[in-house]
């Protein structure tokens, strides 16, 4: 009977201790960047007001939640945008992991396409979006082409550099053991590699958005980059700051999903 409630109790510390460590995270990680941003709104709509500041010049931050709240065509350039960003984000996932696992098993892709791997990275985005508008037109591919181009590297190199990370005493005993690559590929290298994966992913999933919008600056009549150009031509100033502010929070989104889940297989992995 005591051992019962000796039980009982030290799992009730436990659940305690476990929920103050929960209060005392969301303490020190959300609470400093929620306060700095209420004092920047606060500062912001008083020195609209005060200063008497034109709207076209700086809305006020309540001019631009009550934009947002009449903004009826909003979702549908938020939902192309995410569209494009997402299809291009998967396929430069798939080709990418593709070429990593390619180039960390030949000495000739190594050598000969990882170059050109580079090279395309240091290509300007916007010097090839009017080039792939000419080619494709105005649809969505040339937008999705140019997220999958803008993502395709840092997927790439992550991938390449967490498949040649994997402990080589292990993949010399598999092959000892008469392992097949696959499996050696399989159950060693990718594990191994998955928290590079994941990190590569936290930053191609913030570019793709950039890519998407880029796309939509050349030749498009939806997406957010088009409400961008479109509010900034018509000097709807608070218009703008809401595509902005749209895109701001699903790039933030988008970063701490993949930033969770790199913590969690960081962890695994450890």
């Amino acid at each position: 009977m005591a051992d019962g409630i000796a039980t009982t109790g030290q799992l009730v510390e436990k659940k305690s201790q476990g929920f103050n460590e929960m209060v005392r995270r969301v303490w020190e990680n959300y609470l400093p960047p929620a306060v700095f941003l209420a004092v920047v709104i606060v500062t912001w709509e008083l020195a609209v007001r005060l200063l008497q500041v034109p709207a076209w010049l700086l809305p006020a931050p309540s001019d631009i939640y009550a934009r947002f709240l009449t903004a009826d065509t909003l979702w549908m350039h938020t939902r192309l945008t995410l569209i494009e960003a997402a299809v291009g984000f998967g396929i430069s996932a798939v080709l990418g992991i593709i070429s990593a696992a390619g180039i960390a098993h030949s000495k000739f892709l190594e050598r000969g396409v990882y170059p050109y791997v580079i090279v395309s990275n240091s290509i300007p985005i916007v010097a090839i979006a009017p080039l792939l508008t000419i080619w494709f037109g105005y649809g969505l591919t040339p937008k999705i082409m140019i997220v999958a181009l803008i993502t395709f590297f840092p997927i790439v190199a992550n991938t390449t550099r967490g498949l040649l990370s994997a402990d080589h005493r292990i993949i010399e005993m598999m092959q000892s053991l008469n392992a097949s690559r696959w499996q050696i590929f399989s159950r060693i290298q990718l594990p191994s590699a998955l928290p590079y994966v994941l990190s590569a992913f936290k930053i191609a999933a913030s570019l793709s958005l950039v890519g998407a919008v880029v796309g939509e600056f050349y030749g498009a009549d939806h997406g957010l980059g088009y409400l961008v150009i479109f509010s900034a031509s018509q000097l709807e100033t608070d218009l703008l700051f809401v595509a902005i502010a749209v895109l701001a929070v699903t790039g933030v989104a988008s970063f701490a999903l993949f930033n969770w889940l790199e913590q969690r297989f960081t962890n695994w992995k450890a």
